[in-house]
C-alpha cells in the first residue's frame, strides 16, 4: 500500500515548480509580451496545477504512460518507465495527494511562489482581460536567473535528482497538451472525477500494478 505523505514543504513545493517550469515550460520571447530574461512560460494556473499534480502522484503518471503506450503514442519499451515510476523510484515517499476544488486537482501556489519570486527568478503575470464571469489568467515565466538556478540545483544537490526524472517523465506523456487536455486525461479516471470538492483526490496505485503487469506481459517485457 502506498505510503502518502501529509504534505510537502513550502520549499519542496518552490524546488518542484521551479523545476516544472524549466522543464515543462513552452519557449517564450520578447514578442509574446514576455517580461524581460523571460526563457519558458507555462500559461494559466490551472495547467500548472495539472502537471504539478502528475508530478506529485506517480500512480497516475504511470498509468497515463501505460494508456500512451497502448494507444501507439509511445513505444512499448516506455512501458518500463511506467514500472519504474510506479515501483523502483520509491513512489511511497515522493506521493502528495491534492485536493480537488470546482476544477480539478489544485493546492494554494502563492507560498511556494513567493520563495521563487523575491530573488528574482520568476514572475507571474496576469494576462486577458476580467469580467465578472471569467478571472483573469495567469501566467507563469521562468527567468534567466531561474534557469540558472535549476541547473545549480542539479549539480549541487543530488537528491533533486527524483524530483527532476519525474518531471522528464511527466513531459514524455504530456508535451504539446493544454490544460483542457490535462484535465480531460486526468477525469478519465472515476476515483479522480469522483473525488467530491474539498477532498483529497483518492490514489489508483492498486488498479494500476495489475493492469501494469497486464501490459508487461502482454509485450514480453515482464
Amino acid at each position: 500500500m502506498t505510503i502518502v505523505q501529509v504534505e510537502p514543504t513550502r520549499e519542496q513545493t518552490a524546488v518542484r515548480l521551479l523545476l516544472i517550469l524549466d522543464r515543462l515550460g513552452d519557449s517564450c520571447g520578447a514578442n509574446d509580451g514576455a517580461p524581460p530574461t523571460a526563457v519558458r512560460v507555462i500559461r494559466a494556473q490551472r495547467k500548472l496545477a495539472k502537471l504539478d499534480f502528475l508530478v506529485r502522484n506517480p500512480d497516475y503518471l504511470a498509468d497515463h504512460i501505460i494508456t500512451a503506450c497502448e494507444e501507439g503514442r509511445l513505444a512499448k519499451e516506455r512501458l518500463l518507465d511506467a514500472q519504474a515510476v510506479l515501483v523502483e523510484r520509491e513512489p511511497e515517499l515522493h506521493t502528495y495527494r491534492m485536493l480537488r476544488n470546482r476544477h480539478g486537482a489544485y493546492e494554494p501556489m502563492n507560498n511556494a511562489l513567493s520563495v521563487l519570486r523575491h530573488p528574482g527568478l520568476i514572475r507571474v503575470v496576469r494576462a486577458g482581460r476580467s469580467t465578472d464571469t471569467q478571472v483573469r489568467r495567469r501566467d507563469y515565466y521562468l527567468l534567466a536567473a531561474g534557469e540558472t538556478f535549476a541547473e545549480r540545483l542539479r549539480a549541487e544537490v543530488p537528491v533533486l535528482a527524483w524530483y527532476d526524472q519525474q518531471v522528464l517523465y511527466v513531459r514524455m506523456v504530456t508535451e504539446g497538451m493544454s490544460a483542457e487536455q490535462l484535465k480531460a486525461l486526468q477525469y478519465e479516471h472515476a476515483e479522480y472525477a469522483g473525488t467530491p470538492v474539498g477532498q483529497v483526490i483518492a490514489g489508483i496505485s492498486e488498479r494500476v500494478r495489475v493492469r501494469l503487469t497486464a501490459a508487461l506481459e502482454r509485450e514480453g517485457l515482464a
